[in-house]
């Protein structure tokens, strides 16, 4: 027997409208899913705002913390809002699938992005481990100079053996040349890395953490020192498991 076209067609609305159904459930149940991870987070030392101290836990303390802080703060509660007045389970419903408003994938995913700021902090160990190319103090100048230009390496950890003696930019090597030339003297690249370290140890342009350090800290970090040049992943006893420069977290503050 024939389907008639009528027939057809309010048999594919139907299907197109149980599919519908079926991803807002799913939708629906990962903001739920959020939803109580944020409100787990966010609920200890009640005396003062818990969005903030929790966001608190991961950057330094500092007046563009709070500015930062207050934006996310400030998304949490429109989220929160948002759930209420979108008949999000919860709150109240009129009748049966009659929501003021529906939160679409968008709105999911940005809950689920605060969520994963707050509980999953991206760390430097995750993001920045890399091996790292350290030189000697007893390598000459050179050697720094040559790997400038073909690798595009800026700054070398120096390490003698298995200690960390300092380390070597490539602004540190531009002001010993000019150091040199303005003494009138002529500049020697064949003099060893040791000669030219005193100049960045006058200075401590670098900083060691700990792989769990999140990114965002580290940026303040930067913001703060102008004179740090790089972060070294691991602890300065052991080989350096990564290292992350100003440029890498450009943006991260802001």
């Amino acid at each position: 027997m024939a389907i008639s076209a009528a027939r057809m067609q309010i048999a594919r609305r139907e299907f197109l409208r149980n599919l519908g159904h079926d991803r807002a459930q799913r939708s629906q149940q990962r903001r739920t899913l959020a939803h109580r991870a944020l409100h787990r987070r966010l609920q200890f030392h009640r005396r003062f705002s818990a969005t903030r101290h929790a966001v608190a836990q991961y950057l330094p303390q500092r007046r563009r913390l709070v500015r930062a802080a207050s934006s996310l703060v400030e998304r949490c509660r429109n989220a929160a809002h948002f759930r209420r007045a979108a008949q999000l389970p919860g709150a109240r419903k009129t009748r049966p699938f009659d929501y003021p408003a529906v939160p679409g994938e968008a709105a999911t995913r940005e809950i689920e992005r605060i969520r994963d700021a707050l509980t999953r902090p991206v760390t430097i160990g995750d993001t920045f481990a890399r091996e790292v190319l350290t030189l000697s103090p007893q390598t000459p100048l050179k050697t720094a100079l040559e790997l400038v230009v073909k690798r595009g390496v800026s700054r070398f950890p120096i390490y003698d053996g298995a200690r960390f003696v300092g380390l070597l930019t490539e602004n540190g090597i531009a002001r010993h040349v000019a150091g040199t030339v303005s003494e009138g003297k002529s500049f020697d690249p064949a003099i060893l890395i040791q000669s030219v370290l005193p100049r960045e140890t006058k200075r401590r342009n670098y900083r060691f953490a700990d792989p769990l350090t999140s990114v965002a800290q580290v940026a303040f970090w930067f913001h703060d020192d102008t004179f740090l040049e790089a972060v070294l992943v691991g602890a300065e006893k052991e080989p350096p498991r990564g290292i992350v420069t100003r440029g890498d977290v450009v943006g991260w503050v802001e």
